[in-house]
C-alpha cells in the first residue's frame, strides 16, 4: 500500500494499521535554503519541484540534508507529500479591467483600475519571507460596486496540467488539492470590507450585504464548477475560518449555506471537499458536520489554539451519523521552535493517532516554520509510525 492509497483509505473509513503522515515542510525548505526572511518563490503548502532554482541556495541546510531537494525529504524520511495548488488556473480580465503590482522592496502595492473606478490593496514582506496583505480593498459599502466590476470581468483559465505534473512527479506519495479560495462571506472579512465593517454594514444595511453575498456566490460556484472536473481528487475551500473573525451564529449562517452548495458540486463529481481550518473554531464543533466537508484541513489543537485533540476527535465522531469526516490534525508547530524535548513532541504525535484511531492524517500544525526543528519532524514521522492502535488491522 503507497502512502497516497493508505490516505484516501483514511478518507474513506477503511481500516489502518496505523496513521499516515503528511507534514508540510515547505516555508521552513524555502527559508534553509534561501535564508530566513528572504522572498519565498513558493506559497506556503505549494509544491516544489526538482528543477526549481531554489534547491540551488546554499542557506543553512549541511550534512546529510545538503544533497535533499524538497521532494526528496519525503522521499527519503517515507513522508507523504501534501499540496495546495494554487496555480491551477490564471485570471483573465476583460470590460476595461486592470490588475497593477508594484513592488518596492518590502511593499508591495495591488491595483485593480475599472471603468466604474480603481481599488487597491497592500502587502508587507513579512519576517518569514511571505508576503501578508494589510489593510482590506474597500473603505465603504459603495465600493462593492467596484468590486462588483472586477468579479463580473474575471475570467478564470485553468491549467489543469499543472495538476497533472504534480500528481506525476509524487505518484505513491504526494496528494494534493485544488484551491478555491475564500467563500463569499469570508471574502466580505478578509479581503474587501474587514471584520469592523461587515459587522456595521449587516447591522445597518442588511439587505446590501446579502445581495452582494448571493452575487459573488454565483461566480464563486462557477469556479467550483472548474475544480470539480480537474485532475486529483480533493478541492479545498480556505476561508482560514476563526471563531474570533467569523463567529459561529455568522458561520453557521453565512457560510455553511454556500459550503453545502460548493460542496454538492464537488461531490457530484466524484470529489471530496476539504477546508482550511487551522484557527480556534471550538465554537463550530457542535455543528461541524452540517458544513458538507470530507476533510479538514490545517487542524492545530491546544495550546496554539482554542480545543483539545480528544475535543475534534470526539466532534468528528458525534457528525458521522451526518456526514463521514476525517482531518489533518498536527502536532502545533509552535511546539518545534522552542527546544521542547523530542520526546514530548512524538508524544504529542502518538496522542493524535490513538485519538482518532489512526482515521487522522498526522502532520506538523499547521505548518513547520522557519525556526522549526527538522530533526524532530523525522523523529515524529517515525513515532507516528510506530503507534500502535486500539482496533489494528493485521491484514496489511
Amino acid at each position: 500500500m503507497t502512502l497516497r492509497e493508505h490516505f484516501f483509505r483514511v478518507l474513506r473509513g477503511e481500516p489502518v494499521d496505523r496513521a499516515p503522515f503528511f507534514p508540510d515542510i515547505s516555508t521552513w525548505y524555502q527559508a534553509a535554503r534561501l535564508g530566513v526572511g528572504v522572498e519565498q518563490p513558493y506559497f506556503p503548502g505549494q509544491y516544489i519541484p526538482d528543477d526549481s532554482r531554489v534547491h540551488a541556495g546554499r542557506g543553512s541546510l549541511g550534512g546529510r540534508f545538503a544533497r535533499l531537494t524538497y521532494r526528496d525529504f519525503y522521499r527519503e524520511f517515507g513522508w507523504g507529500l501534501p499540496a495546495h495548488m494554487y496555480d491551477w488556473f490564471e485570471e483573465v480580465y476583460t470590460g476595461g479591467v486592470e490588475k497593477l503590482v508594484q513592488t518596492s522592496g518590502r511593499h508591495r502595492t495591488i491595483t485593480w483600475r475599472t471603468p466604474r473606478g480603481e481599488l487597491q490593496r497592500s502587502y508587507k514582506l513579512d519576517a518569514e519571507g511571505s508576503w501578508s496583505e494589510y489593510g482590506h480593498m474597500v473603505r465603504s459599502l459603495d465600493q462593492l460596486d467596484i468590486v462588483r466590476a472586477i468579479v463580473e470581468n474575471t475570467r478564470f483559465v485553468p491549467h489543469y496540467e499543472r495538476v497533472e505534473r504534480f500528481l506525476r512527479e509524487t505518484e505513491g506519495f504526494g496528494v494534493c488539492d485544488i484551491g478555491l479560495y475564500r467563500s463569499p462571506f469570508g471574502k466580505l472579512i478578509h479581503e474587501y470590507l474587514g471584520f469592523e465593517a461587515v459587522a456595521y454594514a449587516l447591522f445597518d444595511h442588511e439587505p446590501a450585504v446579502l445581495d452582494f453575498l448571493a452575487f459573488q456566490e454565483h461566480y464563486d460556484l462557477a469556479l467550483a464548477e472548474l475544480a470539480a472536473v480537474a485532475p486529483g481528487s480533493i478541492v479545498i475551500l480556505s476561508d482560514h475560518a476563526d471563531e474570533n473573525l467569523i463567529a459561529p451564529p455568522w458561520y453557521r449562517r453565512f457560510c455553511i449555506p454556500y459550503y453545502r452548495k460548493a460542496c454538492d458540486i464537488v461531490h457530484r463529481a466524484g470529489k471530496l471537499a476539504s477546508t482550511h481550518l487551522d484557527g480556534n473554531f471550538k465554537g463550530f464543533l457542535p455543528f461541524i458536520g452540517e458544513t458538507g466537508f470530507d476533510l479538514l484541513d490545517g487542524c492545530t489543537p491546544a495550546p496554539m489554539f482554542n480545543y483539545e485533540v480528544e475535543e475534534l476527535a470526539a466532534a468528528l465522531a458525534a457528525a458521522a451519523p451526518v456526514r463521514r469526516m476525517r482531518c489533518y490534525c498536527g502536532v502545533p508547530a509552535g511546539l518545534l521552535t522552542i527546544g521542547l524535548p523530542t520526546a514530548q513532541i512524538t508524544a504529542f504525535g502518538e496522542r493524535i493517532a490513538r485519538a482518532f484511531d489512526g482515521q487522522v492524517i498526522v502532520n506538523v500544525g499547521d505548518i513547520l516554520p522557519p525556526t522549526g526543528d527538522i530533526e524532530q519532524v523525522i523523529a515524529l514521522g517515525e513515532a507516528v509510525r510506530g503507534t500502535a492502535l486500539r482496533r489494528p488491522d493485521t491484514s496489511l
